[in-house]
């Protein structure tokens, strides 16, 4: 992405640097069940270029951050149907959900009416609605990759991994769009200082349970998750108590559904306890 940005005229760089970092943010919004800052993020994509001494762009308003939405969707479903195919109808579904509780009340009824129209199986479903796509396409697009982010009905990999991956794309696109220098780009958090905030808010001790990368457990890289996103938006001196606290709750939350898993996993069968009962012999003929 950096590569193929340095190539374009500093306006078009920032325009798309900031369409992707919104399109994620968007998705997360979604995904953390935030309906103001969706509505307000799906307001800015299409305020953008009426800014003072914005460059003119030629293309439709939501053109890039519906790609960069749609892009995520299309890594969701390669990621699924390795496995299995996903039908289109699972989808719509999955969307229609997030759209009835989370989308704008301005763009809810059309958006509902659109994914209504999807057809079922598995032929390529047009979430971006052509090339004149705008903010009802954007609310589409962006459900259906919330959905399938979310976990996608158990399908996809852990949702906070998912949800760092989307914010650090989120961060990097936000830095290209500043022009900030690669040196000064905080796209992505170390184990280290990660598992030091940990220690922060807990002790060294309970730090030291998280083991190293090839020993790690789907819950444990969540955890470390969870901290990797805080840190990549605050500082960890700039923490709050309010914050710290939030965080603890969210760490819980992952070994909570951790132990349920567990328990699930490892349910020892029913079996019967007590005397073994002895079968009946049948008494000797008398001769």
């Amino acid at each position: 992405m950096n590569d193929a940005m340095g190539q374009l005229p500093r306006p078009i760089t920032e325009r798309r640097g900031r369409m992707s970092g919104m399109a994620m943010r968007a998705i997360i919004a979604l995904i953390d069940e935030e309906p103001d800052t969706f509505a307000a993020l799906v307001e800015r994509v299409g305020s953008w270029d009426d800014d003072p001494g914005r460059t003119a762009y030629p293309l439709p308003r939501y053109e890039f951050a519906l790609q960069e939405a749609a892009r995520i969707v299309n890594d969701a479903f390669t990621a699924i149907e390795e496995r299995k195919p996903l039908p289109n109808e699972v989808v719509t579904e999955g969307a229609r959900g997030i759209v009835e509780r989370l989308a704008p009340e301005e763009y809810r009824a059309e958006a509902l009416a659109k994914l209504a129209e999807f057809p079922p199986g598995t032929e390529p479903m047009d979430l971006v609605g052509g090339e004149e796509g705008g903010p009802v396409a954007f609310v589409i697009t962006t459900a259906a990759a919330a959905w399938l982010c979310g976990g996608a009905g158990g399908r996809m990999a852990t949702l906070e991994n998912i949800r760092l991956m989307l914010l650090q794309q989120a961060r990097q696109a936000e830095s290209i769009a500043t022009g900030a220098p690669e040196r000064e780009q905080v796209n992505k958090i170390s184990d280290d200082d990660a598992l030091a905030l940990l220690a922060d808010l807990y002790d060294e001790d309970y730090a030291r349970l998280i083991p190293g990368p090839r020993q790690r457990g789907p819950w444990e890289w969540d955890m470390l998750a969870v901290l990797k996103a805080h840190l990549l938006e605050t500082p960890a001196d700039a923490t709050t108590p309010e914050q710290r606290q939030e965080l603890k709750k969210k760490l819980l939350t992952v070994l909570q559904a951790a132990a349920a898993t567990q328990t699930k996993a490892t349910k020892p069968s029913v079996r019967p306890v007590g005397k073994r009962v002895q079968p009946k012999r049948k008494p000797k003929r008398k001769r």
